[in-house]
């Protein structure tokens, strides 16, 4: 099939049939800016053969001229080598097909401009380009005689009868005043206008409406195309009578006719016009007076450009927004016999940097999260435990997208508009009512599993305004499904917990994020007596190797999660906790603590916490009861004050539960031991430094692997702590070898007071090619320094 444009579809034709063809004017789209009781609808922008009548209300039928004004009632109709197309007051455009007819049942009627605008199609086919978005309630286009209502967002769609059946097919994106292609979709519901029966979101796929319903979406096959396109676009016969398909293609003039000029991508001011007697606004008489030229108005929904949205940005008293949504989204899992799709959510959290002219300026605070263990987005609490779930090769791959999707300058919008394309989601600025904007964010990311499946994961959500601030939480892994209800939390086990946890997964999240060397710890009590999560022992730690990313050297942070908050007190129904309800604590950045179910009660905490030299480092730490010792971090005063009580003099934590583990070079693991002894000196205020020690040995005769080394742990001060507790970082040039990368310490109270016990945990490579972790826990205080030989 050979497919043209509109444009040379109508020069191919001018011998072969009568034609009308206007090209529309910059203002002709805009009907009711300031009296909403005209009932005209839009205009007829090309009228193409023999055969196009319009029947009016009023009385009387006519052949339309191009640039005719068409209103609310009126009955278009086309017959044999025939077309006509419209463009209408919410800047849709509809091109008909030959042997047509639908009618303008009602379009912005006297009780207001945004009140209904609907289109019936009775017979034939139509190519309908959308205008403003659509929701239930807004209607578009009323399919005869089937009860069934279309919302086309964004996007082209085609309407066509074949066999007694009406297909509709989405072609894909049409250009905006932005001249890109963002996404679109298209909504199918019923008269209660209650539920959303069908969405066609991808282009190729349709649907079929017949006398049992609307069916499920489903790809065209070619047979299937054919069949559509040559129903929509029967052949006419051209000047030298040979055959040609017209394409009719509405992007040549996309409907959106008030933004639109020659080249498609200008945008309307409302300055400088006059009325006249029709309500059509034309360019006034000039006056005679130099006037300065006139500030550029954007028309609600049009995407700003660039220029616009920098200007907006200047005028902002916050230095920066945010927006948060829960949105439906699908899976679909191709690679078997036929695809295979889950539906789920979608959470957005995305903010915008006004001072510094960025999207999502920080990784991970500015994240996307699909989840497919839950099903509607407004009560994800209904858990959906039978679906389908991303494989880990699928989520780690849209963790890295996510990490390559930070820091999008303003400057980089696509095509001088606000358009940010990244590797994780689309994001787009629009003119609100007013002084404000508002935001279109989408995600469809494609990832592959071991076995060849391929996984789509999509979603997104419109017209949202933006909240002050960057947002209070941080991405997370944890499923929804595996969090309790606040009531499920609270009849899950009696007096109190507290589940502890550890990650290696540590991330900058400032300037170009990068993955880290280091742990996370965390642990967080939960009282069900008083229904109650934080307090008491509850902390975070996050330490990290030298690296460029955070300035070349190892860093430290604790924060102590020492408010209780309240069971009801938890987001979304369920037990998900901000960090910043948590703690006072200013080093928190943004983040999260979940609670569920497993061997009593488990959870997870996801935070981003900035140290002491203005690093952000991330972690997500899953939370489980555990036999080992979860006693309260010890402050540094009281350290000091132990050391009084202990008259000063050097101990050491020694002993107690270690294990070592490394992934070898060529990608498998072995496991072996650990061991520690760290001095501590009252005297000096000291720990580390003498003979104090760590070391591994691991022995795997199955892989023909063994490393021991032993390295000795260097020497800090208690001022060296981080935020006044008993959490101390050392790097590298605190360990007397080459293998230890990272260290963290922790001191803890216990029933003899401060400093009775300490934990280890650390980061080393082999010298192989290999990265492995150790740990070394419930070391006791005991009298006397460290004597390794």
């Amino acid at each position: 099939m050979i497919r043209t444009t509109l444009a040379s579809f109508l020069k191919a034709s001018a011998a072969a049939a009568v034609l009308s063809y206007v090209a529309t004017p910059l203002f002709a789209a805009e009907c009711f800016d300031e009296e909403t009781d005209d009932p005209k609808a839009g205009n007829a922008t090309a009228v193409v053969g023999p055969e196009v009548g319009v029947d009016r209300s009023s009385g009387g039928t006519f052949r339309p001229d191009a640039g005719d004004d068409m209103f609310s009632q009126d009955y278009v109709r086309t017959g044999d080598e025939s077309h006509l197309q419209l463009k209408l007051c919410d800047w849709s455009t509809y091109t008909f097909s030959p042997n047509s007819e639908s009618a303008i049942s009602e379009f912005y009627d006297a009780e207001g401009a945004g009140r209904r605008r609907v289109v019936n199609f009775v017979r034939g086919g139509v190519r309908y380009s959308s205008g403003r978005d659509t929701e239930p309630g807004d209607t578009e286009v009323e399919i005869q005689d089937s009860g069934v209502t279309m919302g086309v967002r964004g996007t082209n769609v085609i309407v066509v009868e074949i066999d007694g059946f009406v297909y509709a097919l989405l072609e894909g994106p049409l250009r905006d005043n932005s001249g890109l292609s963002p996404k679109g979709l298209v909504d199918f519901w019923t008269e209660n206008e209650e539920e959303i029966i069908a969405r066609l979101k991808r282009p190729g796929w349709v649907v079929r409406l017949g006398p049992d319903g609307v069916s499920e979406p489903f790809r065209a096959d070619e047979e299937l195309l054919k069949k559509i396109y040559d129903a929509f676009l029967p052949v006419i016969p051209e000047g030298d009578g040979e055959e040609q398909d017209y394409a009719g293609d509405p992007l040549e003039q996309s409907g959106q006719g008030a933004q639109e000029g020659e080249d498609g991508q200008q945008y309307a001011g409302r300055r400088g016009l006059q009325k006249n007697e029709n309500t059509e606004y034309l360019p006034a008489e000039p006056s005679g007076e130099s006037e300065e030229d006139p500030e550029l108005m954007v028309p609600v929904g049009d995407i700003l450009p660039l220029d616009l949205l920098d200007n907006f940005a200047g005028q902002q008293a916050s230095p920066d927004g945010h927006i948060f949504v829960i949105a439906p989204a699908q899976m679909t899992v191709e690679g078997g016999a036929s695809p295979v799709t889950q539906d789920g959510v979608v959470m957005f959290q995305i903010a915008i940097d006004w001072a510094n002219r960025t999207v999502a300026p920080e990784a991970l605070a500015s994240f996307v999260k699909f989840d497919f263990t839950v099903t509607d987005p407004n009560d994800l609490s209904q858990r959906s435990m039978s679906g389908i779930e991303p494989p880990p090769e699928v989520i780690e791959a849209f963790l890295e997208a996510q990490l390559a999707s930070a820091g999008v300058a303003f400057t980089t919008g696509a095509n001088g508009f606000s358009v940010f394309d990244t590797p994780a989601y689309n994001l787009t600025v629009r003119q609100g009512e007013g002084p404000t904007v508002t935001v279109d964010v989408s995600s469809e990311f494609s990832g592959q599993d071991g076995n060849g499946g391929n996984y789509i994961l999509a979603g997104g959500a419109d017209d949202l305004l933006l909240s002050p601030g960057e947002g209070e939480l941080a991405y997370f892994s944890y499923d929804l499904a595996d969090l309790y209800t606040q009531d499920e939390l609270s009849m899950s086990g009696r007096g109190s917990v507290t589940i502890q946890g550890q990650s290696t997964n540590v991330i900058s999240t400032l300037g170009a994020p990068a993955r880290l060397t280091g742990w996370s710890v965390a642990q967080l009590e939960v009282n069900f007596a008083d229904r109650t999560v934080g307090g008491g022992s509850s902390f975070v730690a996050i330490s990290a190797a030298a690296d460029s990313a955070i300035g070349g050297a190892n860093t430290v942070q604790y924060v102590p999660l020492d408010q209780e908050v309240a069971f009801d007190t938890g987001l979304f129904g369920l037990s998900f906790y901000t960090l910043a309800t948590l703690t006072s604590d200013p080093s928190i950045v943004a983040g999260e603590a979940m609670f569920g179910p497993g061997d009593g009660v488990e959870g997870s905490i996801a935070a981003i916490l900035e140290d002491g030299s203005g690093n952000h480092l991330y972690s997500e730490a899953f939370l489980s009861q555990t036999s080992f010792n979860v006693d309260p971090i010890s402050t540094i005063a009281a350290l000091d004050s132990q050391g009084v009580t202990l008259g000063g003099g050097v101990f050491r934590f020694d002993g107690g539960f270690g294990s070592s583990s490394v992934q070898r070079a060529d990608g498998g693991f072995s496991f072996g031991d650990a061991e520690a002894s760290i001095d501590i000196d009252f005297d000096s205020r000291t720990v580390g430094g003498g003979e104090s020690y760590v070391s591994v040995l691991i022995d795997d005769m199955f892989s023909n692997y063994t490393l021991d080394f032993v390295e000795f742990v260097g020497e800090l001060s208690f001022d060296d702590a981080s935020n006044g507790a008993g959490v101390f970082g050392f790097g590298d040039g605190d360990l007397s070898g080459s293998n230890v990368e990272n260290l963290m310490l922790l001191i803890r109270d216990g029933s003899g007071g401060a400093g009775e016990s300490a934990d280890v945990f650390f980061n080393f490579n082999d010298g192989m090619g290999g990265n492995g972790v150790g740990v070394v826990e419930e070391m006791l205080r005991q009298q006397g320094a460290t004597s390794f030989f």
